[in-house]
């Protein structure tokens, strides 16, 4: 069989660091896009340096070698990446056998066409390009874009430590051939490229999986929220009538008393209760039942906690939906609300608002807590780990409709905007 060159040490170097920055790309920057650039630049280089330096060690310190390379790319990834170091590590593991696997075909591809020539002149360099450019392409396309919308990886001790096991089986037998032969042939490059490609299979498997696992803790956390935002109601819904029975009971009363005698005094002052108690009775009423419930039981509340909640809606607005999303929309955005201003000292500034209006052939529903920080969001633009406001998302997409969260001046702000349904 004819000697075929080995792999140049920079197109290694090359692969490894596009993909990680794959991952850099998908998942949350720790840093701007200046400094990331900048880190991103120097890991490169360093990349590059260290495996043109190490390319002629002896064998045996080949393995050290390589493992220095895939620790220097898990720097890359936990110094760039807004990620934990488990995740940081599994994101290692998968990008080192996806750089494995595009070395290894583009230059299979390279001895299959210039088996004698080298790297550097312009057709194997056309060909690089190419091959990167399909290989990382199509994974970006097909896996990486939809960290973009689940960017939180959620890795497990035993995920990782499979992962970490699975990568380094697959590169330790597409590597055999190395070892046992003195020349470098074609067969060398087809096993590596063929057990490279099931390592990268098995891999993408396992991440499917975590996928559906953190999804399905996800769902089972919205029907949480759901389900107790539904029991909440209920609860309110039976002490808001017994608090009209019992208003109900007060007026006869009073109507008893004042029957009986009629001082002056006493006439006037069961006059004022008698019209604080309808001005109790008469506070949210928006037209709609199940709207007045929660923001009668949300009113108790915020007056036990000395919080100052307005409230501007138009009830009708929302006969369309059913108990069940209205709970979902309203009940959870003022639960986050009130759990927020809960824990400033100042009561002063423990301040809600909340507005339900028509807007253009739209039903918006505009949720505002006062807040001394601003709270962070992820690459999909709410707030991480908010399973509450993940469902009102859902609810509101049910219609066709958006959720927006932002921090301005102070206030959190959360826009729900849904196409109005008669």
């Amino acid at each position: 069989m004819t000697a075929l060159p080995d792999i140049p040490r920079l197109y290694t170097a090359l692969a490894e660091w596009l993909a990680c920055t794959l991952y850099l790309a998908a998942l949350r920057p720790r840093f701007g896009r200046t400094a990331t650039a900048a880190l991103s630049a120097g890991w490169l280089a360093a990349l590059a340096v260290f495996l043109q330096l190490t390319g002629q060690v002896p064998l045996a310190w080949w393995i050290p070698c390589m493992a220095a390379a895939v620790a220097m790319m898990f720097l890359y990834l936990y110094s760039c990446c807004d990620l934990p170091a488990g995740d940081a590590g599994y994101c290692c593991a998968r990008a080192f056998l996806l750089a494995e696997f595009a070395a290894s075909l583009e230059w299979q591809l390279h001895c299959l066409l210039w088996p004698q020539r080298g790297g550097g002149e312009p057709l194997p360099l056309l060909l690089l390009v190419l091959v990167y450019a399909a290989v990382f392409g199509f994974f970006y396309w097909f896996e990486f874009r939809r960290l973009r919308k689940t960017p939180e990886l959620g890795v497990t001790g035993r995920a990782l430590a499979s992962a970490a096991i699975m990568a380094m089986a697959a590169f330790a037998v597409s590597n055999l051939t190395f070892a046992q032969q003195r020349e470098v042939t074609m067969s060398v490059y087809n096993t590596r490229t063929l057990v490279d490609f099931a390592g990268m299979l098995l891999l993408s498997v396992q991440q499917e999986q975590l996928r559906e696992t953190r999804l399905h803790r996800e769902l089972e956390a919205m029907d949480g929220v759901l389900r107790r935002q539904y029991e909440q109601y209920q609860q309110s819904r039976e002490s808001i009538r017994l608090i009209n029975r019992h208003c109900h009971d007060l007026k006869l009363q009073i109507a008893a008393i004042r029957a009986e005698q009629d001082p002056g005094k006493k006439a006037a002052a069961l006059a004022e209760m008698e019209t604080g108690i309808q001005q109790y009775e008469a506070q949210n009423k928006t037209g709609n039942p199940v709207l007045d419930t929660l923001l009668t039981a949300k009113n108790i509340f915020c007056q036990q906690h000395n919080i100052n909640l307005t409230c501007v809606a138009d009830g009708h607005l929302l006969d369309f939906m059913p108990t069940g999303d209205i709970c979902t929309i309203v009940g959870t955005a003022l639960d986050n609300a009130t759990e927020s201003v809960q824990r400033l000292p100042d009561t002063e500034k423990r301040l809600i608002r909340v507005a339900i209006f028509a807007q253009h052939g739209f039903v918006m529903l505009r949720f505002e807590n006062y807040c001394e920080e601003a709270v962070p969001m992820g690459p999909d633009g709410l707030p991480p780990h908010g399973y509450g406001i993940r469902s009102v998302q859902a609810a509101a997409q049910k219609y066709g409709g958006t959720v927006t969260v932002h921090c301005q001046d102070n206030w959190f702000i959360l826009r729900v905007l849904v196409p109005h349904q008669s």
